[in-house]
């Protein structure tokens, strides 16, 4: 540093955001400012290092070799001080504060909107904000310290790396699904082949969900012929009921209250999902942190019993 000072903690963690997403739009929308302040904010820092950190193009940004050797540094420090603080939190106990979680629909609404009345009841100074998004955007904000905790789901095929430093639990695990018409003439049981010649109704193809289902009807032969694609689940539910196709789907994520359909298992191939609660492994050790992961464990093990439940009835 040209002035012998240390570098300002929040800067690190930009650019160390910064060198994650590959831009400064992408740690900007991850931070919650403007392209123009993160552009700011490096500024300064190579100012305070005396050496430039990234290398900027119309493509994007990279970072120099003495930007790769501070965010090097920057990583460490950020994790050092997250435990510094979980240590803290664990001395004081205090079950107070905000906990910020990212999560898939089905969980918000079947797990966290439970655990959020339990926590108003019990620990009325723990506060919760909830945003709901996909597993991608929800692991990005976790890494980039917007998150506490993300509710993600990983499904069969579609896998997911995780940096060591987080720490998962499981929630809950479900197959998936047939979802028809009321009407549909299929067997409880069918098999993902005899579905070849009928219409789908899929979710949008990037999702897991979307990738999952794909994967499986290549893997039998077969592309599915699919006349809707779309990523609002009411929507799905309610055009499945009109006719418009069949999907296969996590039982969670079915609301038959929209309209109604018929409900099948797949006998081959047994696909599913698993549903994760993934934290900064420091952060897992904070009293806060741990009671609102015990609520969910909880009110996950409730959904659970219930699709256990549900399938031996199908049986």
């Amino acid at each position: 540093m040209t002035d012998n000072s240390l570098p300002d903690v929040p800067r690190l963690r930009l650019l160390s955001e910064v060198a994650r997403q590959g831009s400064l739009a992408g740690a900007a929308r991850t931070i919650g400012i403007s392209s123009s302040a993160v552009s700011q904010q490096i500024s300064i820092l190579e100012r305070e290092a005396g050496v430039k950190l990234l290398d900027r193009s119309p493509r994007g940004v990279g970072l120099t070799g003495a930007g790769e050797i501070l965010v090097e540094h920057a990583r460490r420090i950020l994790r050092l001080l997250e435990a510094t603080r979980a240590e803290m939190d664990q001395l004081s106990g205090e079950l107070a504060g905000r906990v910020r979680i990212g999560a898939i629909p089905s969980v918000a609404r079947f797990v966290l909107l439970p655990v959020a009345e339990s926590l108003a009841a019990d620990a009325p100074d723990i506060e919760l904000t909830v945003n709901v998004i996909e597993p991608a955007e929800s692991i990005d904000l976790l890494l980039g310290g917007a998150l506490d905790v993300a509710i993600i789901d990983l499904y069969d095929n579609v896998p997911m790396a995780f940096p060591d430093y987080l720490h998962t639990t499981e929630l809950l695990r479900e197959p998936l699904v047939l979802v028809a018409p009321p009407t549909f003439d299929m067997p409880a049981k069918v098999r993902l082949a005899d579905l070849k010649n009928e219409p789908w109704v899929m979710p949008e193809e990037l999702g897991a969900c979307g990738q999952a289902v794909r994967f499986a009807c290549r893997s039998e032969g077969f592309e599915p012929n699919v006349r809707w694609h779309t990523a609002d689940l009411l929507l799905l539910v309610e055009s499945i009921s009109r006719g418009r196709g069949i999907s296969v789907l996590p039982p969670l994520s079915i609301d038959r209250g929209v309209a109604p359909v018929s409900i099948h298992a797949l006998d081959r191939p047994h696909l599913g999902r698993r549903v994760l609660a993934v934290t900064r492994a420091a952060d897992e050790r904070r009293p806060i942190v741990r009671a609102v992961l015990d609520e969910i464990r909880q009110a996950a093990a409730t959904q659970k019993a219930v699709i256990e439940a549900a399938a031996t009835a199908g049986n």
